[in-house]
């Protein structure tokens, strides 16, 4: 078999400093060779045994292939594992079967009640009965949970009459939507009352 200069070209280690050479392999010959080193000036007697063949640029490549591709698959594995966690809210709001999965896992699945508005909120009296209506607006470009209510109604000297927890007529809210509310609340004559709204940390209820 012809040897190719590529198969001639070898490399050879000091045994004193390590420095790595790369020599022709016909220089050392079959019986070894007196060698000195341009380092460290060792002198040693080098064999064919002690020559390792050089690497080819392909053959380099192919073994970075084979560890960087299993690297860059655990990276991609790991940052779609981390981002499922820190983003599970939204993981939720479309895949809601998922809910009982990260429950289990002890992860708590909370609105994300800085990307809501209230809006439209109205408030009727008939008697000592108050009809309270009002819209959950998604300002985020992605699917929402929708969060429980909570309701109070105050005197004018800012005493909590009633407070009541309510939910949405839906759980989810897709972006740039709104889901209504409503509640009917029963209280005393009291003049001037005033009502609030606010969202809480807890999922609306199917």
């Amino acid at each position: 078999m012809a040897i190719t200069e590529r198969t001639r070209l070898m490399l050879l280690t000091c045994p004193n400093c390590e420095t790595v050479f790369r020599v022709d392999r016909d220089s050392i010959g079959d019986t070894g060779k007196s060698v000195r080193c341009s380092v460290c000036a060792h002198i040693w007697k080098a064999f064919p045994p002690m020559l390792a063949p050089e690497e080819t640029r392909g053959e380099v490549q192919a073994a970075l292939r084979t560890i960087l591709l299993p690297l860059l698959v655990l990276i991609m594995l790991v940052g779609i594992g981390a981002g499922s966690v820190m983003q599970r809210s939204t993981v939720t709001a479309y895949l809601p079967a998922l809910l009982p999965v990260y429950e289990k896992l002890g992860l708590p699945v909370m609105p994300r009640i800085d990307q809501l508005e209230i809006v439209d909120l109205t408030a009727e009296y008939a008697g000592d009965t108050l009809r309270l209506r009002g819209r959950l607006f998604n300002r985020a470009a992605f699917f929402a949970h929708a969060p429980m209510l909570e309701v109070t109604v105050s005197s004018e000297t800012g005493d909590a009459l009633l407070r009541q927890v309510i939910g949405p007529d839906g759980t989810v809210i897709r972006p740039a939507s709104t889901v209504p509310f409503f509640v009917q609340l029963v209280i005393d004559d009291v003049p001037e009352p005033t009502v609030t709204v606010i969202m809480l940390d807890d999922l609306a209820k199917r």
